[in-house]
């Protein structure tokens, strides 16, 4: 394999920052230009998708403007973008070729932005796009800027905030305790790690809510689903101001979900589109009985399926009124849960003293939902549903979208 081609610069942090150059153009492979030990850590992967999202959001790498280099063979390094200006603090090997072992973005100023390209860019989408910012206070949410935010579309695993707002309504009534120990019995497909787990093993309420938010995990929103009960989550659709509850009855677990898309049955999903909803939570107990391994996400060859029918559904009205709901109601357990896994970069989330996420996807559906809070001690949330019945949708599109939001967003309005 071929060493970068600054390798014998007499300025080895500037090399290697001009090597992050060409990574993030896509010109140089990861494994040029980070050791063995940092890709063991970050999979080259992992660190090529950061690489497409900040492409996205900020345009192809121009230039290294600024090194300041410390004692330690590292320093902070600026990079310049189309339309961001980049910060990384960056470690290099002693030794050459001075490899990068370690990278923290520390900030993406965009050079100039504003609410109005961000919206052009979301309208320029192919699909359908449900997009809002909000500003939170006493009284009603305050739309500051949107694109159809009143159309309901498929959201993917967004739909966990509703169970999460169950429970935390419940911890509140005195109905159950975030500490009351269940025991696993329900397993899905991943996303998640609750899969692979014993059957019967003791869980804890807030256990399981916080795998469904921070990883997804789908076993842990079928569990708590059938913990606090089909009909109570159900019932708070309302309550959090979902314009249109009755899309989402009967609340379909995951499992009930993907055998509607992905079971060798295709009769299921037919039956379950043309049925009224009498007729539809009839064929649950079919769908709850069909076993996992006879589910094939591949059975579509990844295309979307279902996403109009078999799905969770809400507008970006609806997920910053069920935002709002949990900031006012929910309790810091639920806060503190809904910011274990950020859903953006270091950077942004940095520029917030409380930062909330829950998102969702799946083939032709993406969903991405913010809660902040700003160091005026201003609330905002920040969220968009991308559907696409025809085709795939990209993830890092979206955030790299989302991620101007929530920066222009930041400071206040």
């Amino acid at each position: 394999m071929a060493e970068p081609a600054t390798a014998a610069s007499e300025d080895p942090l500037r090399a290697r920052a001009e090597d992050v150059v060409r990574f993030l153009n896509g010109e140089a492979p990861a494994e040029e230009v980070f050791n063995a030990a940092f890709l063991r850590e970050i999979p080259a992967a992992q660190i090529g998708a950061l690489a497409s999202q900040i492409r996205h959001s900020g345009g192809r790498a121009l230039r290294v403007s600024a090194v300041a280099a410390a004692a330690d063979h590292s320093g902070v390094v600026t990079v310049e973008l189309e339309r961001s200006i980049l910060q990384l603090r960056l470690g290099i090997d002693a030794a050459h070729p001075n490899r990068i072992a370690g990278l923290l973005v520390e900030a993406n100023a965009p050079r100039s932005d504003s609410m109005a390209a961000v919206l052009a860019d979301i309208r320029a989408l192919p699909g359908t796009v449900s997009f809002a910012v909000a500003r939170l206070g006493e009284g009603a949410p305050a739309l500051l800027s949107a694109h159809e935010p009143d159309r309901p579309l498929a959201i993917g695993s967004a739909f966990k905030l509703f169970i999460l707002a169950e429970l935390a309504r419940g911890a509140k009534a005195g109905e159950r305790r975030w500490s009351d120990v269940v025991p696993f019995d329900r397993r899905s497909l991943g996303s998640g790690i609750l899969q692979d787990w014993p059957q019967g093993s003791p869980m804890t309420l807030h256990s399981l809510a916080a795998l469904m938010i921070s990883r997804s995990d789908n076993s842990a929103s079928d569990v708590l689903l059938h913990r606090l009960g089909r009909e109570r989550v159900e019932a708070v659709l309302p309550m959090l101001g979902l314009a249109a509850p009755g899309r989402n009855r009967p609340f379909l677990s995951t499992h009930e979900a993907f055998a509607l898309k992905y079971g060798a049955d295709r009769s299921l999903l037919l039956a379950y589109v043309a049925a009224d909803e009498a007729g539809r939570r009839a064929l649950l107990p079919r769908l709850a009985a069909t076993p996992l391994a006879t589910l094939d996400p591949m059975r579509t060859g990844g295309s979307p399926t279902g996403i109009g029918s078999a799905e969770w559904f809400a507008s970006s009205a609806d997920l910053v009124r069920t935002m709002d709901w949990l900031r006012r109601q929910g309790g810091d357990e639920a806060l503190r849960i809904l910011a274990i896994a950020p859903g953006a970069d270091t950077a942004t989330a940095r520029r917030f003293p409380y930062f909330g996420y829950k998102g969702g996807s799946e083939p032709g559906v993406v969903n991405m939902t913010f809660l902040a809070k700003r160091r005026d001690n201003g609330w905002i949330v920040a969220t968009a549903s991308w559907n696409n019945e025809a085709a795939a949708v990209s993830t890092e599109r979206l955030g790299a979208l989302m991620t101007r939001a929530l920066n222009l967003s930041a400071e206040g309005s």
